[in-house]
């Protein structure tokens, strides 16, 4: 495991949101629209990268830590295939830009469930952390949430719900590894996707972006934020998740043309200081 090699769970969870950051510019170059395929293929290539981590850091217990997750690991999968789906439509329907100030909600979702759920006491350097990174992604993004459509932003609501049950559930149930939940989720996903596609034809470039979005971006992704959850605090969680806040619109900037204003550089300026005042003062 990523944890067994001493990497702390905040930086973990900041490398996880790094990873998936790129996944709105990624969606965005698809040829093909149609979410269900792109859904499907992205899984397809998801789950494959996910068992080769099973496999190699955890050798011949792969079965077991299936086996271990239970009913509570099932309710995991579901929760992060539908925070997956949901988060397609939005990016869909909506800018990067928006699906990112929206999801960035979680950091509130997750300070209030922590305290409210875990007992977790949110300290004065928390408290502050919070405030500066929602005045830095206000300032990055926030006056563009009227540009999207009400379906997309909709949507992009759904995913934090989603990411904030999914940190109660793996800091409630800490001893219990739900990586092979993350690998059942993407079998949801791939089922769900066959079942409501029309036709999963694809053509070779969105083939290659599949592959990229499934087992180089959301993979590693998901699996450092899974493991950095286990041993970070919710509150501080959601902090160091803003780091797909600070780089999303920046690569929609480079590859989609979604055009950053200079609030984007001067709000993640702010939320890079939050995430330093949290790196270095526990």
């Amino acid at each position: 495991m990523l944890s067994n090699y001493k990497i702390p769970g905040f930086l973990l969870v900041s490398l996880g949101g790094l990873f998936l950051s790129s996944g709105g510019a990624l969606f965005k170059l698809f040829e093909n629209q149609d979410v269900w395929t792109i859904y499907f293929w992205r899984s397809f290539f998801f789950t494959p990268a996910v068992l080769i981590f099973l496999f190699f850091s955890s050798k011949n217990n792969v079965i077991n830590k299936f086996k271990n997750v239970g009913i509570i690991g099932i309710f995991c999968a579901a929760l992060y295939a539908t925070g997956s789906g949901a988060y397609m439509f939005a990016m869909k329907h909506t800018t990067v830009a928006n699906v990112l100030f929206i999801i960035s909600t979680q950091t509130f979702m997750l300070a209030v469930a922590g305290y409210f759920i875990l007992k977790e006491k949110i300290n004065l350097t928390t408290g502050i952390a919070i405030l500066m990174a929602s005045i830095g992604i206000y300032i990055m993004i926030g006056t563009k949430i009227s540009n999207g459509t009400m379906l997309g932003n909709a949507f992009a609501f759904i995913t934090p719900i989603c990411f904030t049950s999914i940190v109660m559930i793996i800091r409630k149930y800490q001893h219990t590894d739900m990586v092979p939940a993350v690998a059942l989720s993407g079998v949801f996903c791939m089922v769900v996707g066959a079942m409501m596609s029309n036709n999963l034809m694809m053509t070779s470039h969105d083939f290659f972006l599949a592959f990229l979005f499934g087992s180089l971006q959301y993979a590693p992704g998901f699996i450092c934020l899974t493991l950095g959850s286990r041993t970070t605090e919710s509150a501080k969680v959601g902090i160091f998740a803003f780091s797909e806040a600070i780089a999303g619109p920046l690569w929609a900037w480079i590859f989609v043309n979604e055009n950053p204003s200079i609030g984007v550089f001067i709000g993640g300026t702010i939320i890079f200081l939050a995430l330093l005042l949290k790196s270095f003062k526990k």
